[in-house]
């Protein structure tokens, strides 16, 4: 099979220049396995509950035997309308909702206007005073104990709690029981190894070209351009690039895009993706500052932006989140919109801890709708987990990091932070044979 290539000179090191090159690529079975992302619907005629009641649905039929297995029998199921006795001991499930006085509120921003001093402006939420309650369909209870840890639990989780109500009204809380990470399906067993790459925020929109530089050695590389027949066999082996996010414009830049910005880089993007298409397929994902619907789950990218890239068939706009199948394994992720206001709204700020937590949790964005925008879905949630990743990966983050995850039921997921391109001219490799994972960085 013949795939192009793309050569830079120094005094041309911002424009793009292909030759032919003979490099054999491996090839894996490959599936999208998002529709329940596409399928969303976008009625802004219904109320947000429904995702909220959804989410209780699911999560009830889930964390029930679970919480029976863990607490015996002995300790009755019910619903916060049927608690009647102080002091028994009981268990109950809901959605977990935080109080926190530092919380966007739009009446609270019209009621500062009126005040003389500017308010200052706030990229975390948290505060001392913060506390949390459980509430389900019809009514909510404050929690309180040591087991749930108001800053290391964000709204929007689904849990169970065992304990009993006091004589203030407060819910005494002994222990808990997470959802936990789903059963996993038998990894496959691929006999070669065969490469990933994972990359974010390239931000193309940007004035800047210092980091066009960084991505044109990542294409020379990617085609296999620089050289031996030892180094086109290694290449061979990347079967697949995911972009996730911020091709246009990443979490990182702070200007707000718009009409002309996207104007003028259109015809880059499309180069970029149609260069990288013509080597290897690749996958696109929306960010929260390209040019697509700012609620979650994003819609792909509307393919008019890419007149070049679309005459590829190796080359897919998908969807934000985005899950598929590659050689047998599941690989889901984001592009970070998710972690990050998680990270907003609690103290957990390792995004890695803040993925494991997402895996136990069960869920890929539990504070959409509250504090990420997201469509107002009616009969199910979308971003709840049906299925347990090998590899999970959140995108447009500060730096490269990864770590394995073990479940209880010997569950194993890699977990990537795939770092912002523009700042730090990373990109990251999954090897997916054994899910080793490493970086690369193009300077």
């Amino acid at each position: 099979m013949l795939f192009k290539g793309c050569s830079t000179s120094n005094e041309d090191k911002n424009k793009l220049n292909f030759d032919i090159i003979d490099v054999e690529r491996q090839t894996l079975e490959y599936a999208d396995s998002s529709k329940r992302f596409y399928e969303v619907s976008r009625d802004f005629s219904k109320q947000y509950a429904h995702i909220y009641s959804a989410r209780l649905n699911t999560f009830r039929n889930i964390l029930s035997p679970l919480a029976s297995k863990k607490w015996s029998k002995k300790c009755k199921l019910v619903k916060l309308c049927d608690l009647r006795e102080k002091g028994e001991q009981c268990i109950i499930i809901g959605t977990l909702f935080k109080l926190q006085e530092l919380k966007p509120s739009i009446l609270k921003e019209l009621s500062d206007q009126l005040e003389v001093l500017p308010q200052p402006v706030r990229t975390h939420f948290v505060h001392e005073t913060d506390t949390v309650v459980l509430e389900d369909e019809l009514q909510r209870i404050k929690l309180s104990g040591d087991c749930i840890n108001v800053n290391e639990v964000v709204t929007g989780v689904v849990v169970a709690v065992l304990g009993s109500e006091d004589e203030d009204g407060v819910f005494s809380v002994i222990d808990v029981c997470w959802p936990g990470c789903m059963l996993q399906k038998p990894l496959p067993k691929l006999e070669n190894d065969s490469y990933l790459v994972l990359m974010s925020g390239l931000n193309l929109a940007l004035q800047s070209t210092e980091h066009l530089f960084a991505l044109n050695l990542f294409l020379e590389w990617i085609s296999g351009f620089c050289g031996t027949s030892n180094y086109q066999e290694e290449i061979s082996k990347v079967v697949r690039v995911i972009i996730a996010g911020g091709i246009f414009s990443s979490h990182s830049d702070e200007r707000t895009l718009n009409e002309s910005d996207v104007i003028a880089a259109a015809p880059h993007v499309d180069s970029i993706c149609a260069a990288l298409s013509s080597v290897t397929p690749l996958d696109l994902m929306p960010g929260c500052k390209d040019p697509t619907g700012i609620m979650l789950p994003q819609k792909p990218f509307h393919y008019c932006l890419f007149p070049k890239a679309v005459e590829y068939n190796t080359f897919n706009r998908v969807s934000n989140p985005y899950e598929c199948d590659i050689g047998g394994l599941t690989c889901l992720g984001t592009a970070g919109e998710p972690i990050k206001d998680i990270m907003r709204y609690s103290k957990l700020e390792d995004c890695l801890e803040i993925m494991k937590k997402t895996l136990l949790w069960r869920h890929i964005a539990p504070t959409c709708p509250d504090t990420v925008p997201c469509a107002p879905c009616l009969d199910t949630d979308p971003f709840t987990m049906y299925n347990c990743p090998a590899i999970y990966f959140s995108g447009n983050g500060k730096e490269f990091a990864t770590d394995l995850f073990i479940g209880a039921e010997g569950q194993k997921v890699r977990l990537v932070s795939v770092p912002d391109f523009c700042e730090t001219r990373t990109v990251a490799l999954v090897n997916l044979r054994n899910l080793e994972c490493y970086s690369m960085v193009f300077t």
